[in-house]
């Protein structure tokens, strides 16, 4: 006889018109607001890091940490399998779900540990690390930790509870990654402090995502266990598939630069490419976490993820298009200051990874709706793709024109990615194409008087040869032309100011829920 308690349900992902989900839009826009504040938090954290580690370890100590971490990130996306991706897919589940998917995620991260410390002298040469580099052993002990926070890190997404997800982050990004980080290569550690960096901040988020979720961890016969993985395995290997294709693809240009140009110029590279995606990451990052869970609740009604398609890709553009105009413009004041004088040859690589924010940007909206609709197969083979022009654009840069070479490749990888995946957004919602393209159109005032401004006050500024005083001043000229604008069209953003009234006013008719961030997944332990 089946034991009640076994799969006592936690929640069901499924659209509907009572209770919360009513909230929905409301709860997403907030959910989009604290995960975009724990991400802008973490990125004044790493600028804050940045300018301090740039000035305390060299381009080559950067570029074999950034070399080892490749690795470790490919590493640590074949031991997942998806699991948090599949646990908020699914409608219905069982807290022994939920143990099952944390064992096998503990044990399969801590077997590809071990490969990966043992095996560590011959996977060094594949990334121009000396044979007796300890980076990978060390951040192995990071894998075994990324393993066990995947299910609470699930759980977390799968309740829209992002508030305390933004708390913890900005605890792994402060004290731990970066406070250890800087402490260490004070003390002389070279580019192991990056790694016990690493480390800490992976220690912070597994201690701090158990705190909140209290997953339960009940132990069950092996083919019990498996029988309750394979219906999320199904999900999450698809999953899987599609982001080793994106980890390819979004690391290809660096495994180039690694093996063509050696670590030195990657820690050029590692260095232009982390200031992109600091915006990158805070923005499209921030609309991932908040829209593929939102968006997996109403995955059939194709009306609500287009209109949640437009809005989001229109708020996107809103926050990226200003933030590409001061980089690219402003490209040399925000090396000289942040990196400073040895970074200048990362100059260049700024100018053009800023010239395509916007579509990198962007193409996180797809992949967010491309999960939620349970399409991962379909966009796998879509990523696949990707790196694999990745690597053969980059490789022709590298041999063509060096590091820049490489960065242009990358560029225009990018842009192609994005339009492979806006049309393949359009086949998941007919109509989402059209939508999307007319939408653009209407930021384009802004984008001109935006690098107007920028780049008519840089002219003027630059004379008097003080970097700060530059970018500080061409920069506030920008931001306020960008407003500007933005107030005087406000007509035109009608839908995208509404979202904002609504992450100010903290719900519909400026009331909060109370389930707001109050857990909606339970998780008690089960007896039997």
């Amino acid at each position: 006889m089946t034991d009640p308690e076994a799969t006592r349900p936690i929640r069901a992902v499924e659209p509907g018109t009572n209770g919360p989900e009513r909230n929905l839009t409301a709860r997403t826009a907030r959910g989009f607001a604290w995960a975009f504040t724990g991400t802008v938090g973490q990125a004044v954290l790493q600028l804050g890091a940045t300018i301090a580690l740039a000035r305390l370890l060299t381009p080559d100590e950067f570029g074999a940490a950034a070399a080892a971490l490749l690795i470790v990130g490919l590493t640590q996306l074949v031991t997942q399998l998806g699991v948090a991706a599949a646990l908020v897919h699914r409608r219905d589940l069982g807290e022994r779900d939920v143990a099952a998917a944390f064992w096998f995620s503990v044990l399969v991260a801590a077997v590809f540990a071990a490969v990966l410390a043992l095996s560590a002298p011959v996977l060094n040469g594949l990334v121009g690390l000396p044979a007796d580099s300890v980076l990978l052993p060390l951040l192995s002990i990071a894998l075994v930790l990324a393993g066990a926070t995947a299910v609470p890190l699930g759980l977390l997404q799968r309740d829209l509870r992002f508030r305390p997800m933004a708390m913890v982050d900005l605890v792994a990004a402060g004290p731990a990654l970066i406070g250890v980080s800087v402490v260490l290569a004070l003390a002389g550690f070279g580019a192991a402090a990056l790694a016990f960096g690493e480390i800490a901040a992976a220690a912070a988020k597994c201690v701090g995502y158990f705190a909140l979720t209290r997953p339960s961890v009940a132990l069950e016969r092996p083919s019990v266990m498996w029988g309750r993985l394979k219906p999320l395995l199904g999900y999450g290997a698809g999953f899987s598939i599609a982001q080793l294709g994106n980890w390819f693809a979004l690391n290809a240009d660096k495994l180039v630069v690694a093996n063509l140009l050696g670590t030195t110029s990657l820690g050029f590279y590692t260095r232009a490419y982390n200031l992109l995606s600091e915006p990158a990451n805070v923005i499209g990052g921030a609309a991932d976490k908040a829209l593929f869970p939102a968006m997996a609740r109403v995955r059939d009604d194709g009306e609500r993820l287009r209109a949640a398609y437009v809005r989001s890709s229109s708020l996107v553009a809103l926050a990226t298009i200003p933030a590409a105009v001061l980089l690219c413009v402003l490209a040399p004041e925000v090396v000289g200051v942040l990196l400073g004088p040895q970074w200048g040859e990362a100059v260049l690589l700024v100018q053009v990874f800023a010239l395509v924010l916007l579509p990198r940007t962007s193409y996180k909206i797809s992949t967010s709706l491309t999960r939620a609709t349970g399409a991962v197969y379909r966009a796998a083979w879509r990523q696949w793709l990707y790196a694999g022009y990745v690597v053969v654009l980059c490789v022709t840069g590298a041999l063509t024109w060096g590091i820049a070479g490489v960065a242009v490749g990358a560029s225009v990888a990018i842009v192609v990615h994005f339009l492979v995946m806006l049309q393949f957004s359009a086949r998941v919602s007919p109509g989402l194409m059209g939508a999307v393209l007319r939408m653009y159109p209407k930021h384009l005032p802004g984008l001109v008087v935006t690098v107007a401004a920028t780049w008519g006050v840089a002219t003027l500024v630059r004379p008097v040869g003080s970097d700060l005083l530059t970018l500080a001043v061409s920069a506030l000229a920008g931001g306020a032309a960008a407003l500007g604008v933005l107030v005087l069209m406000r007509a035109r953003f009608a839908e995208e100011l509404a979202v904002v009234r609504t992450l100010r006013g903290g719900g519909a008719g400026g009331k909060k829920p109370a389930t707001d961030d109050r857990p909606t997944t339970r998780i008690r332990p089960a007896r039997g």
